[in-house]
C-alpha cells in the first residue's frame, strides 16, 4: 500500500497534514473508538449506512483487504461486485491519500544497534519489564518533558493514564522530575507499585556496590553529600530550582530529542531516590 513520508515534508506541509488527519479522525470517531467486542454487543454493523452494508455484506476478509486496502493477491485483479457508494469510496481515497508509507525509510536507532532488544541509552533497571519499543518511547518522551520543564520552570509533572508507571518511573528516578501518576485501573496501579519497589531495591543494591556513582554525581552538581546520609548521597530527588536535578550520568545534560545521535548516554543509577506520590 503506497503512502507518504513526513520526512520529506516542509513544516507547513506537516502542519496541514496534521490538520487533515485530525478532521478525518473526528469524522469517523465512532468507528475508530469501537472495540471488537462491541461489534457483537452493540450491533455496530447496524450503525453503518445502509449503502455501506449492501456493498460490504458477504465479503470475506481477503476480499475486504483487496477492495479496501488495495492489496490483491498475485495475479488477482480488483473487481467490485457492485457499485460502491460515493461516501465509502471517498473514505477509501482519503485513507490512501493520508496513509503513511509502510516501507521503512529510516535506520535502526543507534541505541538498538548493539542489542535490538535493549536500549543502550537506558540502564538495566529502567529496561526491565519494558519492551524495546516502549524503552525508546519513554526515553525520548521523558527527555522531552525534562527539556520543557527546564525551559518553562515547571516543578511538577502529572502523568495521566500512567499504566504500569514505566514513563513516570523514568522521569522521576531517571531524570529527577517530581512526578505524580494517575491511573484508573487498580490492577495497573498494583502492578506499578510492585515495579516501584523492585526498582528501588535494585537501586539500593547498586548504591551499596558502587557508592562512587552517587559521590561523582553530587560532585558534578557542586554539592557535597550530607554527612548524616548513611550512603553519602542525597536522600531523594532534588527539589525545584536545584541545578542538577537530573539523574543522568554525572556531568551530562539532557540533549535534544530530535535525533538519536544527539541524545545523552544511559541514565546513571540514582542513589537513595524515592518515587514521589
Amino acid at each position: 500500500m503506497p503512502g507518504i513520508s513526513a520526512r520529506g515534508l516542509s513544516h507547513e506541509e506537516r502542519r496541514q497534514l496534521a490538520v487533515n488527519l485530525t478532521r478525518v479522525l473526528a469524522l469517523y470517531r465512532s468507528i475508530l473508538d469501537a472495540y471488537i467486542i462491541e461489534f457483537f454487543t452493540d450491533n455496530l454493523w447496524g450503525t453503518l449506512p445502509n449503502s455501506w452494508q449492501e456493498a460490504l455484506d458477504g465479503l470475506n476478509p481477503p476480499q475486504l483487504a483487496t477492495l479496501l486496502l488495495g492489496m490483491p493477491g498475485e495475479g488477482e485483479v480488483v473487481r467490485y461486485r457492485s457499485v460502491w457508494p460515493l461516501t465509502l469510496l471517498a473514505l477509501k481515497s482519503t485513507a490512501y491519500a493520508l496513509a503513511f508509507t509502510r516501507t521503512p525509510g529510516f535506520h535502526t536507532p543507534s541505541e538498538f544497534l548493539e542489542n535490538p532488544s535493549q536500549s543502550s541509552r537506558l540502564t538495566a533497571p529502567f529496561r526491565k519489564h519494558v519492551r524495546p519499543k516502549k524503552q525508546h518511547e519513554i526515553r525520548r518522551l521523558g527527555e522531552l518533558v525534562k527539556k520543557l520543564s527546564d525551559l518553562t520552570g515547571c516543578t511538577q509533572v502529572v502523568d495521566v493514564g500512567s499504566g504500569q508507571g514505566h514513563l513516570s518511573r523514568f522521569m522521576s528516578l531517571g531524570l529527577g522530575l517530581v512526578v505524580k501518576s494517575i491511573e484508573g485501573d487498580q490492577r495497573l496501579v498494583e502492578r506499578a507499585k510492585r515495579l516501584d519497589q523492585e526498582l528501588l531495591q535494585a537501586l539500593e543494591k547498586e548504591e551499596r556496590r558502587n557508592p562512587q556513582i552517587c559521590a561523582a554525581r553530587a560532585a558534578a552538581c557542586g554539592a557535597r553529600p550530607p554527612a548524616t546520609a548513611e550512603s553519602g548521597c542525597p536522600p531523594g530527588p532534588p527539589g525545584p530550582g536545584e541545578p542538577c536535578g537530573g539523574l543522568l550520568q554525572p556531568g551530562s545534560t539532557a540533549g535534544p530529542t530530535g535525533g538519536d545521535i544527539d541524545s545523552t548516554g544511559p541514565a546513571a543509577l540514582p542513589s537513595g531516590a524515592r518515587l514521589p506520590r
